[in-house]
C-alpha cells in the first residue's frame, strides 16, 4: 500500500484497523473517508443544533470520531495509546477533554456573541493540540468547532476541498494552528471568517 502525508498531517504508521480491503492507495483511502465523513456531518450539522450544555461532553466527542471514521477504521471513537506529533501524552487525554468540554459548557453561562468564533477557534486549536485520536483530529476538531458556532445560531465556515491536500490554503491553515500552539489565535478566526463563518447565520 502507499500511503502520502501532506504537511502537518499525522502519519498512518499502523493500518491494521483498516476495515476495507479494496484501499490500497491513499486516493482509495481518501475516497472512503471522504465518503464517511460526508454522512457524518450531515448527520451532526445538517439539522438544528441544540445548547452545548446538551452535547459538549466527552462521551458525545467520541461518538462524533467513530460515526466519521467507523466504515474505514477500527479505532474510529477510541483514545489512542501512542504518542503523536502533534499530541499530549495518551494518558492525559481523558482529562485534558474533560477539562475543555467544562470551559465550554461555562463559556455558554457569558453568552456574549462577540466571543463565538474565538471559542470555535480555541475549540479547534484545543482539539487538535490534544490529539485524542489515532488520525482524523484536524477534520473531527473543524466538525466539533462547526457545531459549536451552529448552536450559537452563527453561520459555518466552508473549509477549502483542498485543506486535507498539499495545498496553499493548508499551509495557511497549518500555519493559523501553530500560530494558536504560541498563543496567538487571531490568524485561525481569520482563517474561519475568511472560509466563511460569521457571528449571524
Amino acid at each position: 500500500m502507499k500511503f502520502t502525508y501532506p504537511e502537518g498531517a499525522t502519519p498512518i504508521e499502523d493500518i491494521s484497523g483498516l476495515k476495507l480491503k479494496w484501499v490500497q492507495t491513499q486516493e482509495d483511502l481518501n475516497q472512503a473517508e471522504a465518503e464517511n465523513i460526508y454522512q457524518a456531518t450531515r448527520k451532526y450539522l445538517l439539522k438544528p443544533v441544540s445548547t452545548v450544555e446538551k452535547w459538549f461532553h466527552v462521551p458525545f466527542l467520541k461518538e462524533v470520531h467513530q460515526e466519521m471514521f467507523s466504515l474505514v477504521w477500527d479505532w474510529a471513537g477510541s483514545f489512542r495509546t501512542h504518542r503523536t506529533i502533534p499530541g499530549i501524552e495518551p494518558y492525559q487525554i481523558p482529562e485534558a477533554l474533560h477539562n475543555l468540554c467544562e470551559d465550554v459548557r461555562f463559556w455558554s453561562n457569558l453568552d456574549d456573541n462577540t466571543l463565538y468564533i474565538e471559542q470555535a477557534a480555541i475549540i479547534h486549536h484545543r482539539l487538535v493540540f490534544i490529539h485524542p485520536f489515532s488520525n482524523g483530529n484536524g477534520r473531527f476538531s473543524r466538525v466539533i468547532a462547526d457545531r459549536f458556532l451552529k448552536s450559537k445560531g452563527c453561520k459555518i465556515p466552508i473549509w477549502p476541498v483542498d485543506i486535507s491536500e498539499g495545498s496553499e490554503r493548508r499551509k495557511q491553515y497549518i500555519q493559523s494552528l501553530r500560530s494558536a500552539d504560541k498563543g496567538d489565535l487571531i490568524p485561525l478566526q481569520k482563517y474561519m471568517i475568511e472560509c466563511g463563518a460569521s457571528i449571524k447565520e
